[in-house]
């Protein structure tokens, strides 16, 4: 594929650990192979906090701390995507603050053109309270793609649920 036809020239994936951002991965591998682009996947870790009274505040603590187990855990499958998939076109990016805003943001001032995101299927009060990432990505991204991948637990609940 020519350089002007490329597709997606940078793909920025969310990745938690979860079974969605798995899904997610793997999707935004399959798109980086097909169109020749880079494939970022990024981790964003909440900064830490201090509930005091009735106000949050920032807690003065050493990030390393919070990054370092998410960090092993990013370079454990960029190193699996590069080995076992045969992708080298791959770099890993810890962000932090909240995951909506971080991952727009790196798509944006980074030039990216696709993010790639799972989707848990939370539903009910889960959802109202904890909001979901996803539905705020594409909400506040302006001239990034947007795909959300649903995890396999959500798309075979969503199946069964169809059959009478």
């Amino acid at each position: 594929m020519s350089e002007g036809a490329r597709l997606y020239r940078c793909i920025v994936v969310g990745y938690d650990g979860s079974e969605a951002s798995r899904a997610a991965v793997e999707r935004a591998l399959a798109l980086a192979k097909l169109s020749g682009g880079k494939l970022v996947v990024a981790t964003v870790v909440p900064p830490p906090t201090v509930f005091l009274g009735e106000l949050l505040l920032p807690e003065v603590v050493d990030v390393s701390t919070v990054e370092e187990p998410a960090r092993r855990q990013l370079e454990a499958l960029v190193r699996e995507i590069r080995e076992a998939a045969g992708f080298e076109n791959v770099e890993p990016v810890i962000l932090m603050g909240d995951p909506a805003d971080e991952l727009v943001a790196y798509a944006e001032d980074n030039g990216c053109d696709l993010i790639v995101v799972g989707r848990r299927g939370r539903g009910g009060l889960e959802r109202l309270i904890l909001g979901s990432v996803s539905s705020k990505i594409v909400n506040i991204s302006h001239g990034v793609d947007v795909l959300v991948v649903e995890s396999a637990s959500l798309a075979k609940k969503k199946k069964g649920a169809g059959k009478s």
